[in-house]
């Protein structure tokens, strides 16, 4: 029975199979794969098990993607893809990168897309223009509409099925063995903040470092972090409250070393942890019609104030946010701060500061301005 005073959204099997188009033998089967969420309660005469669904929502996306896609169909941008217009051109490459980033992996090869176009696939519309073909602006290169690209990625996937031997291995492990002892030694190369190994971080501290370091474009949520707990991929606190060790701790909190094994474990990275930078790199030249305020290069300059300069240089009449400025760092269209706290510079920083070279770069970045230029 659901507890009466619960605020979480719950879900079960036969739940999780309408919403993600799958039968319910497969959803059944997600929950022995590794890192999939526990059970809450179960209920009924027939022990149904009750799962957290924001929970399991979020595992669905990281592991099965084609079935969080299925899910969100009907929703407007649920993949999040960047603004324009309709009309605007893209180049068969700028849609691969794009439909990359969309799903959390590589960018989609040119001849895979190729293929796409063939008459017995028929899974990319044809080109939108053509060289020659009189129109204006001319093209030199087969090009699409953003309408035309966008239907394209957003389209119904299928989900694929595991095998049963895939399945049946998923949970196979040595009694006792860890998730992280049965992955080996394999840890990825990361770039994490510098700091000595007995630094303190609470659980809030790591989701952060987490979702940006493996590309996520936001922090990992305490409540995933707690189900890595459960599952042993995120090791036990190292220090508690009353343990009696010096400086007492207030909450639970990982030594660094502890938390950047967690961080580095094997899995898949989202799309600004792979190929950081790239995008922006492949949008086009730097706008150099933009009026900026006079400085040294080197002067440094926060998230807060770039925003401030951001949203007036491209005319949007308000300073762009924090929250979208982070977000733009994510997804690599604004560097990583060149000073932090910490890192052993003169002068120190108080907080991650960008050099005004770095920043205008950014907000040089090609695209429309908005309204008040």
């Amino acid at each position: 029975m659901i507890p009466a005073d619960s605020e979480r959204k719950h879900t079960n099997y036969d739940k999780m199979a309408v919403r993600y188009g799958v039968d319910r033998t497969a959803a059944a089967k997600w929950s022995q794969e590794e890192g999939f969420p526990e059970v809450l309660f179960t209920a009924g005469q027939g022990g149904m098990q009750i799962y957290d669904e924001d929970r399991v929502h979020d595992w669905v996306r990281e592991h099965h993607f084609g079935a969080w896609l299925q899910s969100q169909q009907g929703k407007k941008n649920p993949l999040n893809l960047p603004k324009g217009g309709p009309r605007d051109l893209l180049t068969l490459r700028r849609i691969g990168e794009l439909e990359g980033r969309a799903l959390n992996r590589a960018a989609t090869p040119i001849e895979t897309l190729r293929s796409y176009l063939s008459p017995s696939k028929a899974i990319l519309a044809p080109a939108d223009r053509l060289p020659d073909d009189g129109k204006q602006p001319t093209v030199t290169e087969p090009m699409w509409f953003r309408e035309t690209a966008y239907a394209y990625i957003g389209r119904p996937r299928r989900t694929r099925r595991a095998s049963t031997a895939a399945a049946g291995q998923a949970k196979v492990r040595p009694a006792g063995e860890t998730p992280r002892e049965a992955a080996g030694d394999a840890l990825l190369e990361l770039e994490l903040p510098a700091g000595a190994d007995t630094d303190l971080l609470s659980l809030q501290e790591i989701g952060e470092l987490d979702g940006e370091a493996r590309g996520r474009g936001k922090a990992t949520t305490i409540g995933t972090l707690k189900n890595y707990l459960s599952q042993k991929l995120l090791a036990k606190a190292d220090r508690t409250p009353g343990d009696g060790q010096e400086p007492a701790v207030d909450e639970p909190k990982w030594y660094r070393s502890t938390a950047y094994t967690f961080i580095r474990r094997p899995g898949r990275l989202g799309a600004a942890a792979r190929a950081p930078r790239a995008v922006a790199e492949e949008q086009g030249p730097l706008r150099e019609d933009l009026k900026l305020p006079a400085g040294s290069d080197t002067d440094l300059l926060t998230l807060q104030e770039i925003g401030k300069i951001d949203g007036k240089a491209r005319g949007r009449g308000k300073a762009t946010t924090v929250t979208s400025m982070r977000t733009y760092m994510y997804n690599g269209l604004l560097a990583k701060a060149d000073r932090t706290p910490g890192d052993g510079q003169e002068s120190a920083v108080d907080e991650p500061k960008w050099y005004r070279s770095t920043a205008y770069r950014f907000i040089r970045r090609p695209g429309q301005l908005g309204g008040s230029r």
